[in-house]
């Protein structure tokens, strides 16, 4: 699973949470109901963008997916351990068939609808139908093989249906990434309007009015903010305290900064450029998370013949070998960073191969290596400093979302060190994503973001030949061979096989992935649960503490 963000984000962020316990007490402190708490989409992730629309089935970004994921209960709830909670999940019982191709699922009954009907099999089935007629538009298509290695989908009753598969695959697989796909969705409310209509609901309020998750729209003013209230008829475990969460679309770190010191808004990441300031904010509490489960990038595009030299894996090495991963993590991050060289991020340490383990603890920095990778590939120095080869010069432009040129601005200079010239273009996040996905994609050099993995890191959407999520039209039969083989190998070899080729490959060049520094008032409680080290958001548990700031 998959959802481009800014660099620093998670994208499948709406299954992972740390809360699978009752009601914490904080210093003998009640938990009380009421208070609004405003706040940015992303904290926790990194740098905030727009929220652009609430329907699961068209949504790309991880700003959306987190609206999305307080209005629809998710059918398999995965924990920040990657085990799933029974007392979450509307799936109360899964069963695997003897030979790992029929999967039985008993939903529970005590979930409903907020117009009091009852979260059914039917419900699911419509999200299923629907991701097949979406095709390759639905964001996450093919992952953990919904629908593409569905072999028959069927409903057995009102709380029962059962799919079996083309093929035996491995459970943890298909459950993690596959199940975790089909959140119901009210399929009495939404099944007379056609796909066309359904984007052109977006982000209708009205629309949305039944849902089954904690909370429900209130507010939405499009590029300003996005307000929730309670789902008064929520009927899961954990109903929120709030009377109101407000989401602001604020983007640079300087906005941000100030509207946590002037009190208008009360939970934000500290921008990292800002460390130095954070004296000046009184009254916070601080949770450091992260690094989310999910990894930053260099991402090219391999179909644009301007930079048809990033199409051989010596640059590509160089580049990874050229860029000072410690020295970027201390300035960038302020310290609060890791390490990381592959597709599976380093904490938990759970998929990481030996290899992946090695460069995590000693770092790949050696750009006498970079050189020779280049000198190798024909790239010879120029007059200025820029590699040349056959009369072109070794240069590429980067797209940067506002406000994140600072990292990109190191690279650059590391970069050049070794005959690199790399170009930064900033623009709006919702523009980049518009420039590479779609219909209306245009040709690009590089970009700079973050993805978002499922809870069993496979990723043949993003780097497999014509994958859903491979905006990058990178092909590497090798590379697809390894991919397709994780779904059904038991254990970790398979994963471990993919993960050290793609690290001798880079496919996108991986950025260290970091921590995040969360400030919020120093009155409001449940930030534990609230945010997980993974990057979930549920904001259900947060409370403020009448008289404590």
């Amino acid at each position: 699973m998959g959802r481009i963000a800014q660099v620093g984000l998670y994208t499948a962020l709406c299954l992972f949470t740390g809360a699978t316990w009752g009601v914490m007490r904080t210093r003998g402190i009640h938990p009380r109901p009421g208070g609004t708490i405003v706040t940015v989409p992303g904290v926790g992730l990194g740098p905030p963008a727009a929220v652009n629309g609430f329907n699961p089935l068209l949504i790309s970004s991880a700003f959306d997916q987190q609206a999305a994921g307080l209005l629809y209960q998710p059918l398999v709830w995965v924990t920040r351990r990657f085990h799933i909670s029974r007392r979450l999940s509307i799936a109360r019982r899964i069963v695997t068939g003897p030979h790992h191709r029929t999967y039985t699922l008993t939903l529970g009954r005590r979930w409903r609808w907020s117009d009091g009907a009852p979260v059914t099999a039917a419900d699911v089935a419509y999200t299923y139908r629907m991701i097949r007629r979406l095709g390759p538009r639905f964001a996450n298509y093919g992952v953990g093989g919904i629908p593409t290695d569905v072999a028959s989908f069927r409903v057995l009753g009102p709380y029962r249906l059962r799919i079996t598969l083309k093929k035996a695959v491995n459970p943890r697989w298909f459950i993690l990434n596959g199940l975790t796909l089909l959140t119901p969705l009210p399929a009495a409310a939404w099944k007379g309007f056609s796909v066309t209509s359904l984007y052109a609901h977006l982000a209708d309020l009205r629309f949305f009015r039944i849902v089954d998750g904690p909370f429900r729209l209130v507010a939405f003013a499009f590029g300003r903010y996005v307000a929730f209230g309670p789902n008064r008829r929520f009927t899961g475990p954990d109903r929120p305290y709030l009377h109101r969460l407000v989401l602001r679309f604020l983007h640079d770190p300087e906005s941000i900064f100030f509207g946590l010191k002037t009190g208008k808004i009360q939970i934000a990441d500290l921008p990292h450029e800002l460390f130095p300031g954070r004296g000046k904010l009184r009254g916070f509490r601080q949770r450091v998370v992260g690094p989310v489960w999910g990894f930053n990038y260099l991402g090219f595009d391999y179909a644009n013949p301007r930079v048809a030299f990033l199409r051989d894996a010596r640059v590509r090495a160089a580049m990874m070998h050229a860029i000072h991963q410690s020295l970027l993590i201390r300035v960038q991050y302020y310290g609060q960073g890791v390490r990381d060289y592959g597709p599976i991020p380093p904490s938990p340490a759970t998929y990481l191969s030996p290899l992946a383990r090695r460069l995590e603890r000693t770092g790949a920095y050696d750009p006498r290596l970079s050189r020779r990778l280049l000198r190798e590939a024909g790239w010879r120095l120029g007059r200025n400093g820029v590699r040349q080869r056959k009369g072109r010069r070794l240069m590429f432009t980067a797209l940067v979302p506002p406000g994140q040129v600072r990292g990109p601005t190191i690279i650059k200079e590391m970069l050049a060190q070794v005959g690199i010239d790399m170009r930064l273009r900033e623009k709006p996040f919702n523009e980049i994503v518009a420039m590479t996905q779609g219909p209306d994609a245009a040709k690009w050099d590089a970009l700079y973001l973050a993805w978002g993995l499922s809870a069993y890191p496979s990723a043949r959407n993003i780097f497999g030949c014509g994958g859903a999520n491979n905006f990058y039209h990178y092909c590497d039969k090798h590379m697809d061979a390894l991919l397709d083989a994780v779904p059904s190998a038991p254990g970790k070899d398979a994963i471990f096989r993919y993960e050290d080729y793609f690290i001798k490959e880079q496919p996108v060049v991986v950025l260290p992935g970091q921590r995040h520094v969360i400030e919020a008032r120093g009155d409001i409680r449940g930030l534990r649960r609230a945010y997980s080290p993974l990057g979930g958001f549920n904001p259900q548990y947060l409370w403020i503490a009448r008289g404590q700031r």
